[in-house]
């Protein structure tokens, strides 16, 4: 089974589920100590809801902590240097830390654990101004015909990209439709390997 027959299917979200189940005891209180930091660093509420585009287009509240100075962050992010970030901020968000929560809306079936990533609508409309019609058209399918993800090839590749380049945003819409179109188990595993190597890296050298 491979493609949208993949990303659609009961077993991916079997599979989703019994990830997200075993992650949970990990993820949430690890998101916890991330909240505390923050809120320890500048006494600003540390966990906000932010619109982001779901599956067929479908806007969703996504739960997060906050890693910025100035709040929400609204507009396009600028990665795990983003200067808005404060100081333990940046450590979450080199960590994907921050993502944590997100685990809470793969249990309630807004997210998948692998797929693209969902994104503000800003981000779209960036994606909209660089992209050909057409190969915007097959992105903006590939982005939302599933469940979007906590993580994907793409959050994996783009660490040394400039963040909101032109070469960013190309390179993501090559891996959002490539993980479309490939979809699979194997692919799936793949993606979190992968996530799993680089978060184990970060903390070996942080430690």
């Amino acid at each position: 089974m491979t493609g949208p027959a993949w990303t659609l299917s009961s077993e991916k979200r079997a599979l989703d589920l019994l990830i997200a189940t075993a992650l949970s005891p990990v993820y949430v209180p690890t998101a916890a100590v991330g909240a505390s930091l923050m809120f320890l660093a500048d006494g600003r509420a540390p966990v906000f809801r932010q619109w982001r585009i779901g599956r067929d287009g479908v806007p969703f509240r996504l739960l997060h902590v906050r890693t910025m100075r100035d709040g929400r962050g609204m507009d396009a992010s600028r990665g795990s240097d983003d200067p808005r970030a404060t100081r333990p901020g940046k450590v979450l968000r080199k960590g994907t830390f921050d993502q944590f929560l997100e685990v809470y809306h793969v249990l309630r079936g807004h997210m998948a654990m692998a797929n693209p990533r969902p994104l503000l609508q800003f981000d779209r409309r960036l994606m909209r101004e660089v992209l050909p019609s057409s190969v915007y058209r097959e992105w903006d399918w590939a982005s939302t015909i599933g469940r979007p993800g906590m993580y994907s090839t793409f959050g994996n590749e783009s660490i040394g990209l400039e963040p909101q380049s032109e070469a960013f945003l190309l390179r993501r819409s090559e891996c959002d439709i490539e993980d479309a179109h490939c979809a699979c188990l194997e692919r799936d595993l793949r993606i979190l390997g992968d996530t799993a190597k680089i978060g184990w890296s970060f903390v070996s050298r942080a430690s």
